[in-house]
């Protein structure tokens, strides 16, 4: 960890980085957004939609926005920070955020971890993402939701079974009657965690509940 910190590397390539944050400018001008996107609720799509299937299921938030797919690069240094107890250019996520989704928020929330995954990850990039947003935005950042019961990582799982991991799994700490939230997490690929994290979030009154990504693993 004192390697990293003292001669900071490019988590892409090994390279050294330009800057704080941990991937050097090629790396960072590799990373690849979505083309197409539901002109309803803003869920990448494959092709142009109106309305999507998210939106025809039933999808709990207003709006989502996801920045760049999970892969290459920014999937290296998200994996080197959730698992590999990266510390560095966690702070540093931010500069990534393309601020041009951002709106008018109550308040700024993040995906929570359980209390005994907090103790393993040094860092936390969710929390750290919707921090930086918050600023940018003007608005309250406040951890509104609690993750009751530890559930099992959601990449372990088959996709029909990680709705069922995370159901039940938070609670809200706070009435949110009438309120605009922005939830932030760093990565989505079936969107069962983020839906159920919105389903509370209205539960509890929210009467709008946006969704921010870094990246997404999809199509």
């Amino acid at each position: 960890m004192l390697g990293e910190i003292f001669s900071p590397e490019c988590a892409g390539c090994g390279g050294r980085c330009e800057t704080r944050l941990p991937l050097c400018s090629d790396c960072r001008g590799g990373l690849t957004g979505y083309k197409h996107f539901c002109e309803n609720c803003g869920h990448p799509s494959g092709s142009e939609v109106k309305v999507c299937g998210h939106c025809l299921g039933g999808a709990p938030w207003d709006r989502i926005y996801i920045d760049y797919r999970y892969t290459g690069a920014l999937k290296k240094l998200l994996l080197q920070i959730k698992f590999g107890y990266r510390v560095t250019g966690v702070g540093s996520l931010g500069a990534l955020v393309r601020a041009d989704f951002l709106q008018k928020y109550d308040i700024i929330t993040d995906v929570p971890s359980h209390f005994t995954r907090k103790f393993r990850r040094v860092a936390h990039p969710a929390r750290s993402l919707a921090k930086h947003i918050a600023g940018l935005c003007g608005a309250e950042y406040e951890p509104l939701l609690v993750r009751g019961r530890k559930t099992e990582y959601q990449y372990k799982l088959k996709s029909r079974m990680r709705h069922l991991n995370v159901k039940g799994a938070f609670f809200c700490r706070m009435d949110l009657t009438g309120l605009k939230i922005l939830l932030v997490d760093d990565i989505i690929t079936t969107g069962a965690t983020v839906s159920e994290c919105c389903k509370v979030l209205k539960q509890s009154g929210a009467e709008k509940t946006e969704v921010y990504v870094l990246s997404g693993g999809h199509y």
